[in-house]
């Protein structure tokens, strides 16, 4: 994934990227590193939650970045519109 990573980011400042294939993988990557760090967070156990470990930092910073980006909802619209060609965010009703 790294590899793909750092093509996607020398071709999005080349601008020649796809912006869905950019937007997924960012969609992806938030996902992820959110599972990880929930999974770690389980593991853990009540320390999970606890400030001498670093685990709930990191999640808690995830949500913000899932939450205020809105990753998963708009993206996936967007990655919708790039593949079906309907915009969701279009407000025209039919008729």
């Amino acid at each position: 994934m790294c590899i793909e990573k750092n093509e996607l980011l020398s071709a999005f400042y080349r601008e020649q990227a796809c912006r869905s294939r950019t937007i997924s993988a960012k969609m992806n990557n938030v996902s992820e590193a959110l599972k990880i760090a929930r999974t770690a967070r389980n593991i853990l156990g009540a320390n999970g939650v606890a400030l001498d470990y670093h685990v709930i930092r990191h999640m808690l910073n995830l949500e913000a970045v899932y939450t205020y980006e809105g990753t998963h909802d708009i993206h996936t619209l967007i990655v919708e519109r790039d593949i079906t060609g309907l915009d969701a965010f279009s407000a025209k009703e039919d008729g």
